[in-house]
């Protein structure tokens, strides 16, 4: 192997890798040997992140350390008097670590500060950009380098003082607070921020001038935006919203604090933290309105709303939640129908009934109606959270995000709160497999029940109805030419005698076959009935000659709950409408492949007929887990074939003779 082998080696590495060589360059220069492993291990740990589909990218923060990170570029005044009052003024509980994000400061001055800093204060670390850009600056500097479980953004035109840190992070212990500003002064002890309130499409600072001490200003409140001249959030929600790139100037503040309410979690306004905050010394308040333009255009309509709902300083009570009960479920419409006997059992027995949340509510973010007993929460998928609403079983809904299950979520801590975490409830997952729990193979209202301390009994809950959804629905409907007006109503599906069909599943292994739709559908269709289709994946193998087919079509679950509603009978696969079915009185055929068994799904239910593998093909159930041995999966798929379609068909018809509708 010869030398310029081994160069062009490296090279093409480089080249390949060039924002983490960059990286570890930077760190080896202004942190030596031990930040160059820190970041190495941050590099790949994002990359873990990643494959497990949620957030935080990396979870190796340091308990109790907040990461202090400042932006500069020359004004070597305004930095030293910062540095100054921060090192002045640190906490006495928690460790700190200070990051200058130096923008491309040109001053000799500036970098003889720097090497003299770094030497006086060790706990100091800069860290050089090219170039300014605040939202990118900060987004790389704490990505790439901040090690503290909290964040604290601070201009390098503030000058800080007394327990600041303190009153900033002390309150993000409470996991429903996702941001923390205080009061900033201006020299003359007035206030320049004191949280800020929307007039027009603007975020203000409608206590500008008061005197610091003034009444409406001095008590702890939620509000619709804090300022980033000086705020706290902790690591992780940082990580999992960021500042948008998409603002150059300003608004990255206003846009971060309304992501975060959309998100479920609120903004604090904190007056025991007071900073003396120098404002615009840096920057050029024209350069914003552009910002300001895109801010309006994205946010315009959520700003409207928040005007609209009037007060928008609420007082925080810490008492609200208080003995709150969160219930955590991230997966599929089934698996949550399947406890909402549990769930509705949990609120008569244990928690005293209080009106449910609304919409709006939900969407505000702050404020809400005060409930006499304890709270019961849902954190679900966002997708889900219209359809459980409609039960009216929980007071308050946390959105996790669709397909990110991981991320931190707004979940209250108040004293006396528990938390059930059904996370991960049936199989243990990494980045490319899965290990089946027990719990995975029995019906989940017992898991449920269990867990929760409440006796098993099963009592069917129905299903609500969701009439802007059916109003939608039927239009669907009309617009592609059916007629469901005639005599017996719309409600019952007018004159067509629906079936509906909803033979594919998210999960391959969960779907029937498809070349055996038309078989079925041609039987359906001779014994007086309209197949209505439904699913998300269209097949080819959907054919008839009165096939109404809405696959795709239903954009939200309460719209593919109410088209479902519409049949007479339906005929599904392993998938959440059997459920529905179930719930809404609906008589199912259930056809069930490899994955689970009837007995752990159905067994609770009446008006069903089902078919499955029969006992003898051996890799049946696999529990999800799919074939082991891909080539059987592949070219023989045991499972779905050996259900044919005349099976299929029998089981229909005695579905009918058996529930006449």
């Amino acid at each position: 192997m010869n030398i310029r082998y081994i160069k062009a080696r490296i090279k093409r590495f480089l080249k390949k890798y060039r924002g983490l060589s960059r990286l570890l360059w930077d760190e080896f220069k202004f942190g030596g040997f031990s930040d160059t492993v820190f970041a190495v291990r941050r590099h790949f740990k994002k990359r873990k992140g990643e494959w497990k589909g949620g957030y935080p990218a990396a979870d190796d923060f340091q308990k109790n350390l907040v990461t202090i990170a400042i932006l500069s570029k020359d004004h070597l005044e305004l930095l030293k008097t910062c540095l100054e009052s921060v090192e002045a003024n640190l906490s006495q509980k928690y460790d700190v670590e200070i990051l200058v994000g130096d923008t491309g400061s040109r001053q000799w001055k500036v970098w003889k500060f720097y090497r003299e800093a770094r030497k006086k204060w060790k706990n100091v670390k800069v860290v050089k950009f090219r170039r300014y850009f605040f939202s990118k600056n900060y987004n790389q500097l704490i990505e790439n380098h901040a090690k503290g479980e909290y964040l604290i953004l601070l201009n390098n035109d503030t000058i800080v003082k007394g327990n600041w840190i303190d009153e900033l992070v002390d309150p993000l212990r409470n996991k429903q607070i996702g941001a923390v500003g205080g009061k900033l002064l201006y020299k003359d002890e007035t206030i320049q921020h004191a949280g800020m309130e929307f007039q027009d499409s603007n975020a203000i600072a409608v206590f500008a001038k008061e005197k610091k001490d003034f009444p409406k200003v001095n008590f702890d409140a939620f509000v619709p935006v804090v300022t980033f001249a000086c705020v706290a959030t902790r690591h992780d929600v940082f990580d999992r919203f960021k500042l948008s790139e998409n603002f150059l100037e300003e608004c990255q503040d206003t846009d971060f604090c309304l992501r975060l309410q959309e998100s479920g979690f609120k903004v604090l306004y904190n007056p025991e933290c007071e900073i003396y905050h120098l404002e615009s010394s840096s920057r050029d308040f024209r350069k914003g309105e552009a910002d300001r333009q895109l801010l309006k255009k994205r946010w315009g309509k959520r700003i409207n709303e928040i005007i609209t709902a009037g007060n928008q300083r609420v007082k925080f009570e810490p008492e609200e939640y208080k003995n709150s009960v969160t219930i955590v479920r991230d997966d599929g419409i089934g698996d949550l129908l399947m406890g909402v006997s549990a769930f509705k059992n949990f609120r008569e027995t244990r928690l005293r009934q209080g009106p449910p949340a609304t919409m709006l509510q939900l969407r505000a973010g702050f404020g809400g109606q005060e409930y006499p007993e304890r709270k019961l929460i849902l954190a679900t998928y966002e997708r889900n959270i219209e359809m459980m609403a409609g039960f009216g079983i929980f007071d308050e809904f946390i959105p996790i995000p669709n397909g990110k299950k991981y991320s931190p979520l707004p979940i209250p801590t108040g004293e006396g709160g528990k938390i059930y975490n059904f996370i991960d409830l049936e199989m243990s997952f990494g980045p490319i497999w899965g290990n089946v729990k027990n719990d995975n193979k029995i019906n989940r209202h017992f898991v449920y029940s269990r867990r929760m301390g409440l006796d098993e009994n099963f009592k069917l809950v129905s299903m609500p109805d969701y009439p802007e959804a059916r109003k939608r629905v039927e239009k669907l409907i009309t617009k592609i030419g059916v007629d469901i007006s005639a005599k017996g109503g719309s409600a019952s599906g007018g004159n067509q005698k629906f079936v509906v069909f909803n033979l594919g599943a998210s999960n391959p292994a969960r779907s029937w076959w498809g070349p055996y739709y038309p078989k079925l559908i041609e039987a359906v269709e001779k014994m007086g009935f309209t197949p209505l289709i439904l699913g998300t994946k269209d097949s080819e193998y959907y054919k008839g000659e009165k096939v109404v087919n809405l696959v795709g079509k239903t954009k939200t679950i309460t719209e593919f709950i109410e088209a479902l509603k519409l049949g007479k009978y339906v005929i599904s696969a392993d998938t959440s409408a059997t459920h529905i079915a179930a719930l809404a009185g609906i008589p199912f055929l259930a056809i069930f492949t490899g994955g689970m068994t009837p007995e752990s799904r159905l067994n609770l239910y009446e008006k069903y007929e089902v078919l499955a593998p029969p006992k003898s093909l051996k890799c049946y159930p696999c529990w999800d887990e799919g074939c082991k041995d891909l080539s059987v999966r592949w070219k023989k798929d045991p499972c779905r074939l050996l259900i044919k379609p005349e099976e299929v068909i029998d089981k229909f018809k005695k579905l009918v003779e058996k529930y006449p509708r």
